[in-house]
């Protein structure tokens, strides 16, 4: 990795201004100052206004609390920008016009959310599984809800199936998708990877590539998706995707909510096209009151948390102070994306 644009000047450089939003915590700006005292912070409001003395940022912690016509303002009147940092693991919301214009260097977190996203969709995939939102309704219903008799059971479509044994197909298998697979493989469940670069993985039965996505979704018991959101990824999973799939399949979303086309999903989860969906992601967040999704029987919604956790704030703060030390002293960003590629 080389060292960005500007470094020997930034080194010389007698002041730093770093802009973050004001909902930071006073903890995490007084964290940021400490890196170097030649830091400086500005606080901007995240509906704004924009003071004038950005135009003087070289940092720039884009949080997801800006309103995204502030973050482009932000952007556009900072000429001397050098970094942009998104506390995520997605960034295609940050990848606006007044960005993909511009060189500097833009960052997000790596291997921060791959635990904790890969554990919720462990727990979807168990709860889908084992029938639990079926027997939690019928207890708040006082309902005593089981196969009259063991010999009806295979017929029963509220039994529990057995994960043992049955394939769980990851769309994106990078850390999120790798971590879950070493969680579902003891499990005894066949794990198929899809990624762009098809080479083999260990943590993998099978891995295939962008020209077989039809086939791989064929074989699954299980689609979790956790493909980061781009042009080539946008709603990749569509009416032909869905008809692929086995009609005993579900599908657990926990990238982003532009990867699934929606009207699609919801009539084939209507129809019994396919047996069901956990939902974490949307393309309209928060999801709008009275959205189907909400009174589909077969699907599991949780909004948005799956990479949330009650040290978090404290994870993201320690992720930006290294790569702000990092990037005082010119040396090369760790976590650095592609603005093409969208990650």
């Amino acid at each position: 990795m080389s060292a960005l644009p500007g470094a020997q000047d930034r080194r010389q450089d007698p002041r730093i201004l770093v802009a973050v939003p004001t909902t930071l915590d006073n903890e995490f700006v007084h964290a940021i100052r400490g890196v170097d005292p030649r830091i400086e912070v500005l606080q901007i409001a995240p509906a704004g206004p924009v003071p004038d003395e950005v135009a003087e940022a070289k940092v720039f912690f884009r949080s997801y609390a800006f309103n995204p016509d502030v973050a482009d303002a932000v952007v556009e009147r900072a000429p001397g920008l050098g970094w942009m940092h998104v506390p995520a693991a997605g960034v295609d919301v940050a990848l606006t016009p007044p960005v993909m214009k511009r060189s500097f260097a833009i960052t997000n977190v790596v291997g921060v959310y791959d635990a904790p996203v890969a554990e919720l969709s462990l727990a979807l995939i168990l709860a889908a599984a084992k029938r639990l939102p079926t027997y939690i309704a019928a207890q708040r219903e006082g309902r005593w809800l089981r196969a009259a008799s063991w010999d009806e059971v295979k017929a029963e479509p509220t039994v529990p199936v057995l994960l043992r044994g049955a394939t769980a197909t990851i769309l994106g298998f990078g850390g999120t998708g790798a971590t879950l697979a070493t969680m579902l493989k003891p499990l005894g469940m066949r794990i198929l990877a899809f990624r762009h670069d098809p080479k083999p993985d260990p943590r993998a039965d099978a891995v295939y590539g962008p020209d077989q996505l039809l086939a791989v979704l064929t074989e699954a018991d299980f689609v979790v998706v956790t493909l980061p959101l781009t042009r080539k990824t946008e709603r990749i999973i569509g009416a032909r995707e869905l008809a692929a799939m086995k009609p005993t399949a579900w599908l657990v979303n926990v990238g982003r909510g532009g990867l699934v086309d929606d009207d699609a999903l919801i009539a084939a989860l209507e129809s019994g096209q396919i047996a069901g969906a956990c939902l974490d992601v949307f393309t309209r967040e928060p999801l709008p009151e009275g959205h189907p999704y909400y009174k589909l029987p077969n699907v599991i919604l949780t909004p948005h948390v799956a990479g949330a956790f009650p040290a978090i704030n404290d994870v993201d703060r320690e992720y930006f102070v290294a790569e702000l030390q990092r990037f005082v002293k010119g040396e090369p960003l760790q976590a650095t994306i592609d603005r093409e590629r969208g990650y």
